[in-house]
């Protein structure tokens, strides 16, 4: 999910030194935008502040107004293939030095994407490598925005994005890289009637029938351009993937696999030398996928930027020591913030403790008056109206700690009530991990045993279960019969709760051995499965007024679930992802691939061995 503010303001000083280059300025680039002038003195000041973040509606209109400046045809693409000569990404500009060839700095584009923009996400699918048949270095990447982004909106950072990958060998003194864009998410009907850079040509495109005819911009006819397609998934490098196969309405049968429906044009349309459409181009695809070619690295090329750095040691410096200043000017602002949280944090406490303390009177003077009232019942009708607010107050406190006391461990309860923290105010996306726990074979003991007994057992186990999440500061979500939801990085921020998740898994399957013999007495062995997945899911409450639930949800969770599933006694079985952050931590075995239904992609899976 995107922020509001999703888009760096990197990017408007991308956009700015482009048009500074071209026109000499770019006094009036800023003119009429709102910005907050309570913390700058001018738009220009906050827009071209690099740690600050902006909406897409304002990059948008920023971006337009530049174009219309430089009355250049390619300006978007032309202003992200400036960016490596230019020098303008900011401070950023540093981090690539210390990449040693182009291969790395195609590597490292998804991090530096995440830095730039909160709208979509890059995928190297084919890492940099020399083809013999071509000379050149390929590599190919998938660029799929967010769910909740519409790409039709944000046309104009296609071009713009392109450029900034083909410039990325310039860096090293090399030709720009080609790009191929096999495939784009854009809607024609949508995109070329309400795009402000189609809506001149008024091409009014349909799609009926299967059949995309437009109204073609040289005589005023309508012709047909394009055709619905099936769109067929491949395997590559172990990603399944579209990018580009496709089978026609007519010649489709159904077979096992992914499919998508898509348009493909069928006929290029100029108009005055600027191509709108182009045969074999595919529209309404999941995603982008980019092929990107360049040329091969040599020493040649890395003498030179050695020589081309020892040649501008002070421009490097003077600009170096321009961005740590910046950097010190945006650490004292957010120490400025934290210091005055905390002087707010404080006085809360405070509060706190005079509203314990004035509590402890008011049941006093209760107590007191407890005889008084029996004389005189108009005093205490008095009295009930100046209490009725403490009360709802004590009330609401009181609530609140209940609720807390339902997913949290009594020591995370104590630091959310004294740090005024909100509980899962609004839901929110965030990086954690799930975990799911099930008895193995529950159904079973159920069957066999009364209902008293099976209560015996499974209170004493959860009761440890318990016991152990807590320990490890976990959110025990959900008690659902025998199984457990428990998820690690929310309410309470947490670097290491991948770490946590595992060992508490560990801890879960070693305590079950101090169980066994209980459960032996009846009849019965005591194992269970656990499945952990870490990645991004939304959570927070969801519900109504009468009823609301804390909880996660999204994909990660259901893999979570599947892991959890398949896992058989003692079993801890861990996503990739999760292997990731713990691989040098736990000794861990690998279990091979299992499908997650709603993921494409097989789950690589491993199991963690308890000692």
């Amino acid at each position: 999910m995107s922020r509001p503010d999703c888009i760096s303001n990197r990017n408007i000083k991308v956009v700015a030194a482009y048009v500074r280059s071209k026109l000499g300025n770019n006094n009036s680039l800023f003119e009429g935008l709102s910005y907050p002038a309570d913390e700058y003195s001018s738009a220009e000041d906050f827009f071209l502040n690099e740690d600050e973040w902006t909406t897409l509606d304002s990059f948008d209109r920023i971006f337009r107004k530049a174009k219309g400046l430089v009355d250049e045809p390619d300006f978007y693409f032309n202003c992200g293939a400036s960016t490596a000569k230019l020098r303008s990404w900011g401070r950023f500009h540093y981090f690539v030095r210390v990449f040693a060839s182009p291969n790395e700095g195609f590597k490292k584009l998804p991090f530096f994407n995440k830095n730039f923009n909160d709208t979509k996400e890059i995928e190297i699918i084919v890492p940099p490598a020399y083809d013999r048949r071509s000379r050149q270095v390929r590599t190919l990447m998938k660029v799929e925005h967010h769910s909740d982004m519409d790409p039709n909106k944000d046309y104009i950072r296609d071009p713009y994005l392109r450029g900034i990958i083909s410039s990325i060998p310039t860096i090293w003194g090399m030709a720009p890289a080609s790009i191929q864009q096999h495939m784009n998410p854009y809607n024609p009907e949508v995109l070329f009637n309400q795009e402000p850079e189609f809506t001149p040509y008024g091409l009014d495109v349909k799609i009926e029938k299967d059949i995309m005819t437009i109204r073609d911009p040289n005589n005023g006819h309508r012709r047909i351009v394009g055709e619905k397609v099936i769109l067929e998934s491949d395997s590559v490098t172990g990603h399944e993937i579209f990018w580009g196969k496709y089978t026609k309405c007519q010649d489709y049968s159904p077979v096992a696999g992914n499919r998508k429906e898509a348009i493909l044009i069928t006929e290029t349309i100029e108009n005055n030398d600027h191509v709108l459409l182009t045969e074999g181009e595919i529209f309404m695809a999941p995603y982008f996928i980019l092929e990107v070619s360049y040329g091969r690295f040599s020493s040649l090329h890395r003498l030179s930027q050695f020589f081309k750095i020892i040649d501008t040691p002070h421009d490097s410096g003077s600009e170096l020591s321009e961005s740590i200043d910046q950097l010190r000017k945006s650490m004292r602002a957010k120490n400025k913030a934290c210091f005055a949280l905390e002087e707010s944090n404080a006085e809360l406490i405070k509060a706190k403790a005079k509203l314990d303390e004035y509590a402890l009177e008011l049941e006093h003077k209760v107590e007191d008056r407890t005889a008084e009232l029996r004389k005189a019942q108009q005093n205490l009708l008095e009295l009930n109206r100046d209490l009725e607010s403490k009360v709802k107050t004590q009330v609401f406190e009181l609530e609140k700690y209940n609720e807390l006391r339902r997913y949290l461990s009594p020591k995370l309860t104590d630091k959310i009530l004294t740090s005024g923290h909100t509980f899962g105010a609004e839901p929110k996306r965030k990086m954690m991990t799930i975990v799911f726990t099930d008895i193995r074979g529950f159904s079973n003991i159920t069957d066999s045993l009364e209902s008293e007994e099976l209560f015996q057992l499974l209170d004493g186990y959860l009761s440890e279960m318990i016991k152990i999440i807590h320990h490890h500061d976990g959110t025990l979500n959900k008690i659902i019969g025998d199984g457990l939801l428990i998820f690690f990085g929310d309410p309470i921020p947490m670097e290491d709760h991948v770490e946590r998740a595992v060992r508490m898994a560990v801890d879960m399957q070693k305590s079950v051995e101090g169980l066994l013999d209980e459960w032996r007495q009846f009849g019965h062995e005591l194992g269970i499965g656990i499945g952990i997945n870490t990645g991004y899911v939304t959570v927070g409450n969801i519900g109504s007024d009468m009823h609301r639930d804390y909880t996660v949800i999204g994909n990660q969770v259901n893999v979570a679930a599947r892991l959890e599933s398949v896992a058989k006694p003692g079993e801890i079985l861990i996503s990739q992802r999760t292997y990731s952050k713990v691989k040098d931590l736990f000794e861990v075995e690998e279990m091979g691939e299992i499908p997650v239904k709603g993921i494409h992609t097989p789950v690589k899976t491993y199991n963690v061995v308890c000692k």
